[in-house]
């Protein structure tokens, strides 16, 4: 979103809330919004807008991950560890499947076609296609939303930290599959913040025994690092990347090449053809961004021109 739709969209959920907001700052109103009932504020299925310039966010660059990719840490910071799931992405999952738009795939695509050089180098490594079903459409858009920014973002800030001799940082990455019910397939897709409750353990007599030795080693690098600085696989390096995997039956070690060889590595291999090291925000707010934010009816019209230009009888790229 530009600055004048972030504050648009903010006073807007605000006057749904019932707050008074012609005669209040900016930040009278967001203390107001602090203070009001946590129900009341979750009825609004507010996630927040996707802007980095505003009065209440006025610092253009800190929130991307251009920035994160090009900044140093300071010297006290001796090590670190960045971890992403799987499929960090269910969370944008879950806010598009209760948008009423249908034909997600076209949709898509037709950002893809309006918004990148390369677009069908994106579709064709995801499997997205104009005819996609909506609920296969969607599992492989999230997988865009995962894989650009939270994996293109733990890589951004493991590409800042390799500035510093001072800082070992470290990649983690969870693969569990949820087994709890959802509107995911049980077991098949590591979620956002179920890394974290299986981490914390309050639920384990609830879960499955086949998942119970990864989630012990997964605690236990933690505790081991928290406690020791140690860690169970090489810091992360641009030219020898390296990354610990949680899955099921335990920990395993990811080298260079397995890493550079998964799907993506490959989109933010696009990313730097797309933008040079802007290429990763701009897909991040252009294309995945985008069409979270015209799933809104508020926002639809900004994507019916481009349905009629690049849509399904759009010319192929070349």
């Amino acid at each position: 979103m530009t600055p004048e739709e972030h504050q648009q969209e903010f006073l807007y959920q605000a006057s749904k809330l019932g707050l008074e907001v012609t005669e209040l700052s900016n930040q009278e109103i967001a203390r107001a919004f602090i203070n009001a009932p946590v129900d009341k504020i979750r009825s609004l299925n507010y996630c927040g807008a996707p802007c980095s310039s505003s009065e209440l966010i006025p610092q253009p660059d800190w929130a991307t991950m251009q920035h994160a990719r090009n900044a140093k840490p300071s010297a006290w910071l001796k090590s670190q560890v960045l971890c992403s799931s799987t499929y960090d992405g269910s969370v944008s999952y879950l806010v598009a499947k209760w948008q009423e738009r249908k034909g997600l795939g076209r949709i898509f695509a037709a950002i893809c076609r309006a918004k990148l050089k390369h677009p069908q180098r994106l579709l064709d490594l995801y499997q997205i296609s104009d005819e996609d079903d909506d609920n296969v459409a969607l599992q492989r858009i999230c997988q865009v939303v995962t894989d650009i920014g939270f994996y293109g973002a733990a890589v951004s800030g493991l590409l800042g930290a390799s500035k510093s001799a001072e800082t070992r940082s470290y990649l983690m990455l969870f693969d569990i599959g949820n087994p709890n019910r959802g509107l995911l397939e049980k077991k098949r897709f590591a979620t956002h913040t179920w890394d974290i409750v299986s981490l914390l353990g309050p639920y384990d007599n609830l879960g499955p025994d086949d998942i119970k030795q990864g989630i012990f080693e997964w605690r236990q690098n933690i505790l081991t690092y928290c406690y020791t600085g140690g860690f169970s696989c090489e810091p992360w390096q641009t030219a020898c990347q390296t990354a610990l995997l949680v899955r099921n039956d335990g920990t395993v070690n990811l080298d260079h090449n397995t890493l550079t060889n998964c799907k993506a590595y490959k989109l933010l291999a696009l990313a730097e053809q797309e933008g040079g090291e802007h290429g990763c925000d701009m897909i991040w707010e252009n294309v995945v961004r985008f069409f979270l934010k015209t799933g809104n009816p508020r926002y639809n019209h900004e994507v019916s021109g481009l349905m009629a230009k690049y849509g399904q009888d759009s010319v192929s790229e070349t």
